[in-house]
């Protein structure tokens, strides 16, 4: 689960993806059963996208069915990997039984297989990070008072920031991108926090927000920003507004 998180970059609690993980246990049991090919396969995607509705929630269709396709590609890697290393080494203590690995290891051994499969999982993540959610970009259509601008922005499903007193979401736009916003004294104080730390943006409601030519439903306000974007992408919006 928290191989899923990181590879998509995912905002979640880690409390979910314990709950997500332990559920997998459980889940994990119907290997013991002997299931017709057909039948497995199906359980394991059944599987893949109920752990992925407990971990990681719904924000939207695309970005469910694209968590769950994901858990279930990195769950076949992580099976391939542990085939791989039996077949390369046969340590004594681990069977391979229908394509469900046994163990009775030492628990250096388990260490080493562990790290084995993170670093199979960190070079998946290496060589496909140009497709991870975070590289797509979005022409964002911004409205306020008459006035209109049309921005580049990039998706950053990281991105949480919240209006403090509606809970909406925000996004964040390169101040210079926008023509036309309320004086300062109308702006909303917005607090922030990220790995550099925490500080404050401002920004206000714009009378509507439009994605690639859909027009978001939800409040979202915008956030203005000053000298972070200096390339043609020029601002960012959370995951579950564009849809991804």
């Amino acid at each position: 689960m928290i191989t899923v998180k990181r590879i998509l970059r995912l905002n979640t609690k880690y409390y979910r993806v314990l709950l997500g993980s332990l559920a997998g246990g459980v889940l994990s049991l119907s290997a013991l059963f002997d299931l017709h090919p057909i039948i497995g396969f199906a359980v394991k995607i059944i599987t893949s996208m109920l752990l992925t509705l407990i971990s990681f929630g719904y924000k939207s269709k695309k970005l469910y069915l694209k968590t769950s396709a994901t858990l279930l590609i990195v769950t076949f890697l992580l099976s391939g990997a542990l085939i791989c290393f039996y077949l390369a080494i046969k340590p004594n203590g681990m069977m391979i039984i229908n394509d469900t690995a046994y163990f009775d290891i030492s628990p250096l051994l388990l260490i080493i297989l562990t790290l084995f499969v993170y670093f199979i999982l960190l070079l998946y993540r290496k060589l496909f990070k140009n497709h991870s959610v975070s590289s797509l970009t979005h022409e964002v259509i911004i409205r306020y008072s008459n006035n209109s601008d049309c921005v580049k922005c990039k998706t950053d499903s990281g991105l949480n920031v919240r209006e403090p007193f509606s809970g909406s979401g925000v996004m964040i736009v390169e101040k210079s991108s926008i023509s036309l916003y309320p004086e300062r004294e109308k702006l909303r104080a917005i607090p922030f926090n990220s790995l550099g730390g925490n500080g404050i943006i401002y920004g206000y409601l714009p009378d509507s927000i439009t994605v690639d030519g859909k027009e978001v439903s939800e409040k979202l306000y915008v956030g203005l920003c000053e000298g972070i974007f200096n390339t043609e992408i020029r601002g960012l919006i959370p995951s579950e507004i564009s849809g991804e």
